[in-house]
């Protein structure tokens, strides 16, 4: 991808993100050249890379538009987030450094500091906050693959707003999580950090499905997955 595909593509994706481009939005080449001053080739070659992530769809004869996501989708990208940022925390706890350990702090730090004074400013932040934490512990697992695999779902909380259909009490419980992961994370406990993971990911997908009226799918042969042998207990809402 040239420069100037690169600055489109950046520039499409970041408000596609930031939900100036909402869903259904028509991307119109012409008028995503002017505002990002390139041509429209670059443009194209930007979109079809934002097709492959499915953040944009192409509708035959009329062009590129912002992809819609299902119930079914949205099912999809919470189990396959919870699977695969489970597996990168059980990584990221033998090989996280001390360094990002502060990091995350610094990201549930700032949440808890944002969620007392709740403003559009402040859910905005909160939403690069959590996308930060998450992407440091990726980062920490050390797989390239899992980077490659996982390099837009850890960005689908902006796309969704999901801290905007959260209350006060479950940006607190959600931050909670934060901070048991962490706790994993720093005594190097691989098998606790997925777990803990895998429930953060899995009540984010609850509370949004309870808020938005999106219930996932019944899903064909599928069972209810057993309760760990160790698994935590009810977390506070302080």
């Amino acid at each position: 991808m040239t420069k100037a595909a690169d600055r489109a593509y950046d520039a499409i994706r970041s408000r596609i993100l930031a939900g100036e481009y909402p869903p259904g939005s028509h991307l119109k080449e012409e008028q995503i050249a002017d505002d990002t001053g390139v041509s429209r080739t670059p443009v194209r070659e930007a979109l079809r890379r934002l097709s492959a992530e499915h953040l944009v769809k192409f509708v035959a004869n009329r062009g590129a538009y912002v992809a819609h996501w299902s119930a079914s989708d949205v099912d999809d990208i919470f189990q396959l987030r919870a699977m695969l940022e489970g597996y990168a925390a059980a990584c990221a706890a033998q090989r996280i450094t001390a360094e990002q350990i502060r990091i995350l702090d610094d990201c549930a730090d700032n949440i808890e500091q944002l969620s007392r004074h709740r403003s559009p400013e402040n859910h905005l932040r909160m939403l690069e906050l959590n996308q930060r934490f998450h992407t440091v512990i990726v980062d920490a697992a050390g797989s390239e693959r899992l980077m490659v695999m996982l390099a837009w779902l850890v960005e689908v909380p902006m796309l969704l707003r999901t801290y905007e259909k959260f209350d006060h009490a479950q940006i607190a419980r959600s931050n909670h999580h934060h901070r048991e992961i962490i706790a994993a994370l720093r005594a190097r406990n691989g098998d606790l950090a997925r777990k803990l993971m895998e429930i953060h990911i899995l009540s984010a997908q609850m509370v949004f499905t309870l808020r938005t009226g999106q219930s996932p799918p019944a899903r064909a042969n599928a069972s209810a997955p057993e309760a760990p042998a160790t698994a935590p207990a009810p977390l506070p809402v302080a």
